[in-house]
């Protein structure tokens, strides 16, 4: 059982493991506290797994105590119940008139952490995280003094998954498999895109007979035919036509914020030869890629891998064959052959082989896990160019 209270997703001993490393990493950069803005680096911290809209919320870490979370009153009353493990003497609310009118909320904030830690205190703040009018705010309230930008502080500790994190993706990853085949049943000649996006949405949510569903963190990207071009539109106003090709995610179950998308092409029709070749020439590289991946390489060993192997099939991609994925969507370094990030165990990327042409869009794509021994795709997904009926 959990220490606290059975909403958390995690023990309470594996959320102070993470201050712990949290605050190694501040201490070596001369930090004496650090401001977490990021709503997903709260989650990891802290376990609040709630969703905030445009209302400021912070964490205040410091070397030594248990952290404080500044969140609105009505949001503060209830984060136990969304699953954060602090005492209740450590969330601190800020009144709902904060909200929605002229005094802002960061005023508060910064007032706040400027009282515990004192003005002279060497301060980070995850600077990207704020905006032009945020910023000023809150650096205003904390003594007018430019902070230390820690934007990646919190994520760099995120890259390396516990066993934990890594059976919720796993779920994640198996939700998902059923969304993308219970949408690519629903392909055929005449049926509206939206019908398919319809039929993945309602398999993310409704999950599987033994792990439960939840919000998905994003509507699938159905693309492919004639007149689709952009490669990040979820679907447009248009139905699926024989001889066409069409790319379904990516998508992704989602267990206490964690995610494992994957991506799968379909053609209606006999496939042509040309498409053959291209579907033949990904699988080729995706090979490579996760044959790269392991611990001791680098992202741009895994990149190069994957250019080498698609090149006998005259294919190239200039864009990221992927990147580093868990807690709300991306959390990490790019695959790109201009990234020397080192790989290392329990690191989970997504590997996502898109290539786009008009009329001729493909995607294979998968979330896999980095073993001592190579990479291991959570999906069970066939990696196979689905055919379905002219």
């Amino acid at each position: 059982m959990y220490d606290r209270n059975i909403v958390q997703a995690f023990e309470t001993s594996e959320y102070r493991a993470r201050l712990d490393k949290v605050r190694a990493l501040m201490s070596s950069a001369g930090m004496d506290a650090l401001v977490v803005i990021s709503q997903a680096n709260q989650c990891y911290l802290l376990g609040y797994n709630s969703l905030s809209g445009d209302e400021p919320q912070a964490a205040l870490v410091t070397l030594h105590n248990d952290p404080y979370f500044i969140l609105r009153k009505m949001d503060a009353n209830a984060a136990v119940e969304a699953g954060c493990w602090l005492p209740q003497d450590r969330i601190i609310a800020y009144p709902e008139s904060y909200v929605g009118g002229e005094a802002s909320a960061w005023d508060v904030i910064g007032q706040f952490v400027k009282d515990k830690v004192g003005a002279s205190a060497r301060l980070g703040v995850e600077v990207s995280g704020l905006g032009v009018f945020s910023y000023p705010r809150l650096v205003a309230a904390l003594g007018g003094e430019e902070p230390i930008d820690a934007s990646d502080l919190v994520g760099s500790c995120r890259l390396v998954k516990s066993e934990r994190e890594l059976l919720y993706m796993k779920e994640a990853a198996a939700i998902g498999d059923r969304a993308m085949l219970a949408g690519i049943d629903k392909v055929a000649v005449g049926v509206r895109h939206c019908e398919v996006g319809a039929a993945i949405m309602s398999a993310l949510c409704a999950g599987t007979e033994s792990i439960h569903g939840g919000p998905p963190v994003s509507p699938p990207y159905i693309r492919g035919g004639m007149l689709a071009i952009a490669p990040h539109q979820f679907w447009i106003d248009e139905v699926f036509a024989a001889g066409q090709q069409y790319y379904v995610g990516p998508i992704t179950g989602t267990r206490h914020r964690y995610v494992a998308p994957l991506t799968r092409t379909v053609h209606l029709g006999p496939v042509p030869p040309r498409r053959q070749n291209q579907h033949e020439g990904v699988l080729a590289g995706h090979r490579a890629a996760l044959d790269a991946l392991r611990p001791g390489a680098t992202c741009a060993d895994v990149a190069r891998a994957f250019q080498a192997a698609i090149r006998p099939y005259g294919l190239t991609k200039d864009s990221r064959l992927g990147y580093s994925v868990g807690l709300d969507w991306t959390d990490g370094p790019s695959l790109g052959t201009n990234n020397d990030t080192e790989i290392l165990a329990n690191m989970t990327f997504l590997v996502h082989l898109g290539f786009y042409e008009p009329g001729e869009f493909y995607f294979l794509s998968d979330t896999v896990r980095v073993t001592e021994s190579g990479a291991e795709p959570l999906s069970n997904v066939p990696r196979i160019l689905f055919e379905r009926p002219a």
